[in-house]
């Protein structure tokens, strides 16, 4: 049996549909069209009220951007303080709590450093940690480590089995994309 076949298809499949082209259009000529790909593809959009940026004479998702160019990749900061700070910054421009939002924003300006929180990975996660707190983002990304290294050289194994990429920000994704399938209800798996 191999337990991460359909997450490696899966997302394999989707890394190579959305995440090598919104990087690029991030890290390159058109960030502020990665931005609103990255907030319709992870269904946050609606945490970004226009009437804080596009209302008062911004470009849309104009302080999102300005908040991942604060946090960049070589700034020195620790990866769960700068999607923390991240979140705080885009609370005070929309009003609103964002930290998933925050944290998946900020995985495609830095990578693999950065722990995308997920209410679905939550879910997963909370039946080995039971006591981990739905906004307690360091000790989300503690059971989160914990969890991979558990199963972090299967992951690889079945990336090479499948010939998918060897990198760790892959297999780290794909971890991710099994952890969203086993939290998401019942219903839907």
């Amino acid at each position: 049996m191999h337990r991460f076949e359909k997450d490696v298809k899966q997302f394999k499949e989707h890394a190579e549909k959305n995440v090598t082209p919104i990087r690029r259009d991030l890290l390159g000529d058109d960030p502020l069209g990665a931005i609103s790909k990255i907030a319709g593809l992870y269904r946050v959009a609606r945490c970004f009220n226009r009437k804080y940026d596009e209302s008062v004479g911004l470009a849309r998702y104009q302080p999102i951007l300005d908040g991942l160019r604060s946090y960049g990749r070589n700034g020195g900061k620790d990866p769960i303080e700068a999607v923390l700070a991240l979140k705080e910054d885009l609370k005070r421009s929309y009003h609103k709590e964002v930290l998933s939002a925050s944290s998946k924003f900020l995985w495609y300006e830095w990578g693999s450093q950065i722990i995308i929180y997920d209410s679905q990975a939550l879910t997963a996660i909370r039946k080995r940690f039971p006591s981990l707190k739905p906004t307690d983002y360091y000790h989300y990304c503690s059971a989160w480590k914990s969890l991979f290294n558990e199963c972090s050289q299967e992951v690889a194994d079945e990336c090479a089995r499948l010939g998918a990429s060897n990198e760790r920000w892959f297999h780290e994704r794909v971890f991710d994309w099994h952890l969203w399938r086993l939290g998401r209800p019942q219903a839907e798996v």
